[in-house]
């Protein structure tokens, strides 16, 4: 995959994942809300119960926002390419690693990129993006011998060999 497809690929699930944490929010507010028409009807119910229920409310919600901005944040930067994308990336990074598995997983999944070869030259300031897969093989090489590879590589034959078969042990 392409450093590009790499960053679409992330934007596109913590979309997903900002979008499950506000389905959170979807339920548990219309739920607290509930709760506090229940105890608001009740002429017994001691005044406890109406602030420990304001108090949870409160609490959940507030939650669940910390938990669902940061994801669609760094969802909504990375698909438009903004140059904030990286640091919000790294930080929505760190709020769904709470979340095992498929938070962990997309936690190790970001930061892997954002914060490997690919991802810093994608998000490196004022120098145009460039794949460059050569980077690895050439190291101290001069553009003579990045030329000279390029034509070797073009001119070798790609002929199809079968893998070696595995010996047979049964007998």
């Amino acid at each position: 995959m392409t450093p590009q497809d790499h960053n679409k690929m992330i934007g596109i699930m913590h979309l997903i994942w900002g979008g499950f944490n506000a389905l959170t929010l979807l339920f548990v507010v219309p739920f607290m809300l509930f709760m506090f028409g229940v105890i608001s009807r009740d002429p017994h119910a001691p005044p406890a119960a109406f602030a420990f229920f304001g108090f949870i409310g409160i609490f959940v919600a507030a939650l669940a926002l910390v938990f669902t901005l940061p994801p669609l944040i760094a969802g909504y930067g990375m698909l438009k390419r903004k140059s904030w994308a990286k640091a919000a990336g790294i930080v929505a990074a760190c709020f769904t690693a709470m979340s095992m598995p498929f938070g962990t997983a997309l936690t190790v999944y970001t930061l892997w990129f954002l914060c490997g070869p690919q991802g810093e030259q994608l998000y490196r300031k004022g120098v145009p993006y460039a794949y460059e897969p050569w980077r690895s093989t050439l190291h101290d090489g001069s553009a003579y011998d990045w030329e000279a590879q390029r034509t070797a590589d073009a001119n070798r034959r790609r002929d199809y060999v079968p893998p070696p078969q595995p010996p047979d042990w049964r007998g």
